[in-house]
Formats: structure tokens, C-alpha cells, sequence
């Protein structure tokens, strides 16, 4: 069987690609006929690795095979909850926050990067002192668990714009952002103008799944898995 995989349209979807091509996964494209047929708004199907003439060369292959569904990366969890693919690829920060119902399979060992709590030079310690902030976030889920732990009292104000303005703006005295970064690298001091005052949560690209394809393709998974986490093994140092 071809596994269905959720791939998001954005930094995650080159180097899944080639970590597919690099663990000889074949990439099977849309049935003839299926051009004109979505998988919901904004979806379309990936090229396969090495364009379109490699995917014509349909060779016999025994290994693992995968048919690559893109979509927004906060549509995958939708995708694997309804059984729209039985795959997909998220930010572990992604998983934490809205991954519900959804188990992760591997660690894809790219995408590295942080969530932090930063704040204008003496917001955060100021909040601190008073037991309450205004913070503007994408991950309110995240962020309430980070500061409830610290007993601190924090009314989330989700945005979708720049999270820093909201700062820069007096909507909020901190924002909770993703930074990009290297595996084991310390936080960065700063995120622009903020001042970085803690690590909400370490964040990567992972492969997960969801109840219904772990319970009818349990087999198919299985055999996929091993061969990324073999291809992972050989390629990309502990």
C-alpha cells in the first residue's frame, strides 16, 4: 500500500524530501486523470525528488512507498485525524500544541529550533514581580503551561501577524516565538529587540501519525519508520 503523507508547505519540505530520497522511498504522484482532483484547499501533490522526469521512471521497487500531500503546516493535524493521510510531518512545537490524538513515530533530526519567552529590556522581570504578564503568542497552549509552572498568572493574546511588534506596540509585555537554531546551541540572547527570558519548549521536525493509520497500516508504517531511522543511523551523527 502507498502511505499518504501530509507534507507542509514551508522550511520542513525540502529536507523531508530528500531524506525520503535518501532512504529509497519511492514517491508515487497523482493517478492519471486525478490532476484536477484536491485533497482540500490549498493541497496539491509534491513532485517527486528530482522532478518530474525521475518520477516518470517507474522502476520495480520493493522498498516503502508514499504519496505526498501538501498543505498549510497547521492542516496537518486536520488531515491525520480525519484519515485524509496516514502521515505527516510536523515541528515537535506543533505536535505539543495541537497534536491531540496524534503519536509521534520519529525524530527526523532537521528543522531545529526553540520557542522562547522574550521581552523588551526589564518587561519580563517587571511582569515577574507584579505575578502577571499580557504575552502575544501562536502557541497559547504552550505558553499557559510554561507560566502556570511558574506561578505566574499570563493572559495570552494570539496573533497571527509579527510577534515582536505586538510587543514594540503595547499589546504585550513579552511575546512566546520560535527561533531557528542549531541542535544543542544555547537560546540566542536576544529576538530582535527582545531580550530572550527563558526556553518554553525545544522544537524539530518529527514524523507522526495518526490512531486510524496506526491501527490499519500498522505494517506499512512499521517498514517505513525503519527505513528512515536506518537512513538517519548512516547519514546524520547523534
Amino acid at each position: 500500500m502507498t502511505l499518504r503523507l501530509a507534507l507542509p508547505d514551508g522550511a520542513l519540505r525540502a529536507p523531508t524530501l530528500e531524506l525520503l530520497a535518501a532512504a529509497g522511498v519511492t514517491i508515487d504522484k497523482e493517478p492519471a486523470g486525478g490532476e484536477g482532483r484536491r485533497h482540500g484547499a490549498g493541497a496539491h501533490e509534491a513532485p517527486a525528488p528530482g522532478g518530474d522526469h525521475a518520477g516518470a521512471q517507474k522502476a520495480p521497487h520493493e522498498g516503502p512507498a508514499a504519496r505526498l500531500v501538501v498543505v498549510a503546516a497547521a492542516d496537518v493535524p486536520a488531515y491525520l485525524a480525519c484519515g485524509a493521510a496516514e502521515l505527516g510531518v510536523m515541528a515537535k512545537t506543533a505536535l505539543l500544541e495541537r497534536g491531540a490524538g496524534l503519536c509521534e513515530l520519529l525524530d527526523l533530526r532537521f528543522g531545529a529550533s526553540l520557542l522562547v519567552y522574550a521581552a523588551a529590556p526589564g518587561a519580563a522581570a517587571r511582569g515577574e514581580r507584579l505575578g502577571r504578564l499580557r504575552v502575544a503568542t501562536r502557541h497559547p497552549r504552550l505558553t499557559r503551561s510554561y507560566f502556570a509552572a511558574r506561578g505566574l498568572q499570563v493572559t495570552v493574546v494570539e496573533v497571527a501577524g509579527e510577534l515582536e511588534r505586538a510587543a514594540h506596540d503595547g499589546l504585550a509585555d513579552g511575546v512566546v516565538a520560535p527561533v531557528e537554531t542549531l541542535p544543542g546551541a544555547a537560546p540566542p540572547e536576544r529576538v530582535g529587540a527582545l531580550e530572550v527570558a527563558g526556553v518554553v519548549a525545544e522544537s524539530g521536525a518529527r514524523l507522526v501519525a495518526g490512531r486510524g493509520g496506526r491501527v490499519l497500516h500498522a505494517a506499512e508504517l512499521g517498514t517505513l519508520v525503519t527505513r528512515l531511522r536506518e537512513t538517519l543511523a548512516r547519514e546524520v551523527p547523534a
